[in-house]
């Protein structure tokens, strides 16, 4: 604020005072929560809390894991002591309600993508299983599946965070192309398809959001996305939560 110079007397010092306390009240009220990847710092926080989600995610018993839970009952199982993650579904849309500590930052997917392979199949040299020849097609499929990605969506308590598609996509979109580790029970993602537990190498991306620590009480926070072929929808997710910081 410009400070009025020619105003002087004590009336009008009081005004300025109050004005500024009102205004310094109001940022303080309308404070953006997202953080954004504006420093080498903040894209290396999303990229290890994008490996950490996976982990989280991906660990856990599938069949009663946070990714299928269908009302926010698994919200608070296995979380971290610094973030607290938040999960979308496998397609569709779910309503959750979860209770989370005020002291947390939340990080989240809203349309998100992994690649993962056991370690007992990898073989040095073999194209197919092959971490380090691999890599090229990992980056190859996270980037068409980021050039398909047709909708995002990041609401805070009814309003959005962001103004359009191609402002969250700049925002949002953060990769794992460095293979990192995780440990893989018998009820995983793939083991329908007779996958097997133990060690497997991956890789993961997508647009995540991680926000600053909401202040206490109810919010509603929407997060989702979806990617097209042709304008045509392919795949779509959507999970709306109710959230308590306590």
């Amino acid at each position: 604020m410009t400070h009025p110079m020619q105003m002087t007397n004590q009336l009008a010092k009081l005004y300025l005072v109050g004005l500024t306390a009102v205004a310094s009240a109001m940022t303080a009220c309308d404070a953006d929560p997202l953080m954004y990847q504006d420093s080498p710092a903040r894209r290396a926080a999303y990229e290890h809390a994008a490996t950490g989600w996976t982990r989280w995610a991906l660990e856990q018993n599938w069949s009663s894991g946070p990714v299928l839970d269908p009302d926010g009952s698994q919200c608070g199982s296995e979380q971290s002591d610094k973030l607290w993650y938040l999960a979308g579904t496998t397609g569709g849309a779910v309503e959750r309600e979860c209770t989370i500590p005020s002291n947390r930052r939340l990080f989240f997917p809203l349309i998100n993508r992994w690649v993962g392979i056991s370690n007992e199949l990898i073989v040095e040299g073999d194209p197919e299983t092959d971490p380090e020849i691999l890599q090229g097609f990992v980056a190859s499929y996270f980037a068409g599946g980021r050039a398909t990605t047709c909708s995002l969506t990041l609401e805070l308590d009814g309003e959005p965070l962001l103004p359009d598609l191609e402002t969250m996509d700049e925002e949002l979109y953060s990769d794992v192309l460095d293979p990192f580790q995780m440990e893989m029970g018998d009820d995983n993602y793939i083991s329908e398809f007779g996958y097997v537990a133990g060690p497997y190498t991956a890789w993961v991306a997508g647009h995540w959001a991680m926000l600053d620590r909401l202040t206490p009480g109810n919010h509603t926070l929407v997060l989702g996305g979806a990617s097209c072929t042709d304008d045509s929808i392919d795949f779509e997710t959507q999970a709306s939560y109710k959230l308590r910081v306590e």
